[in-house]
């Protein structure tokens, strides 16, 4: 079953711990859980889907299920980027302190005597399709770690990032794609988002195909994130996320509170790395904030 799409914004998703007429006490408190993403650098991909059965928390109790769908659930990642997410679930949960989130996903035969997602799948411009393996998938799930706390008779929003630009590679000879645990978690009382803004006539003069713009916590980019990756990897693999530039414009959000550098990266019309065009350090993002920066080319380190 394909969902019905629910986009909602940062704004939005900025739910504060707060009593509400609507929350119920006795030991217990409500979450949202959100799903988002990171563009991919696969020109060529149009779409990277994922099946979910059952949404489960561990917590207070220890593994607590927060939804099991009637039928799975079914999200073309690509879909919710630049600050825009998928409401996955709502529910009523223990309060306290929760570790990790995991996502059971639809798996239902096997390829090649491998478990395969019959839901999850990498769509292609020229409408092919290739399986997408999650290894225990099935089992023991596909996990996000991060502490977020539920308060007796509280509301409060999680946000899974996928980033599968991290997260999407083929294994080796078998040819088949796998999804890597790579998957973000941020509570959304404690996220920030960048709306950058960029001279559009100096990247036009520039030349440039593509821009992406890529987020690194303060002063841990290294000149090695740009070499050839390896089998399996990706280049700017240690960005906390990442976002393609449109007519001048990108959005870097669900960031967690802290100081920021940017990057900005050249692509060609197929999606291949070219160069680092430069870099804009010490971008702090308290809590809850939305900061709107003005940029150029004459600006970037």
């Amino acid at each position: 079953m394909l969902r019905m799409l629910s986009v909602v914004f940062l704004s939005a998703l900025v739910i504060t711990a707060c009593n509400d007429d609507d929350s119920t006490t006795n030991g217990k408190g409500k979450a949202s859980i959100y799903i988002t993403d990171a563009p991919i650098d696969d020109a060529n991909v149009s779409a990277v889907v994922i099946s979910v059965n059952r949404v489960e928390a561990n917590g207070p109790e220890g593994w607590e299920t927060i939804e099991e769908f009637e039928e799975p659930v079914s999200i073309d990642l690509l879909s919710y980027q630049n600050g825009e997410a998928f409401l996955l679930t709502e529910n009523e949960m223990d309060a306290g302190t929760y570790s990790e989130v995991r996502l059971i996903l639809n798996i239902k035969k096997k390829v090649d005597d491998q478990l395969q997602n019959e839901g999850s799948y990498i769509e292609y411009i020229d409408g092919s399709k290739e399986p997408l393996f999650v290894p225990s998938g099935a089992q023991s799930g596909y996990k996000a770690k991060g502490e977020f706390t539920i308060p007796e008779g509280g509301v409060v929003g999680i946000t899974l990032d996928f980033d599968v630009r991290k997260a999407v590679v083929k294994a080796g000879s078998s040819g088949n794609f796998i999804l890597k645990p790579t998957i973000r978690l941020v509570a959304n009382q404690d996220a920030a988002m960048i709306n950058g803004h960029f001279n559009i006539d100096s990247l036009d003069s520039a030349g440039y195909d593509k821009v992406i713009a890529f987020a690194y916590e303060n002063d841990t980019f290294a000149e090695s994130e740009m070499d050839e990756p390896e089998e399996g990897e990706v280049r700017f693999a240690n960005a906390v996320t990442s976002s393609v530039v449109v007519d001048g414009d990108f959005t870097l959000a669900f960031i967690n509170s802290g100081t920021y550098d940017l990057y900005f990266a050249a692509y060609d019309e197929n999606g291949e790395f070219v160069e680092l065009i430069g870099s804009y350090e010490d971008v702090t993002l308290e809590a809850g904030a939305k900061l709107e920066l003005d940029l150029g080319l004459d600006l970037l380190n």
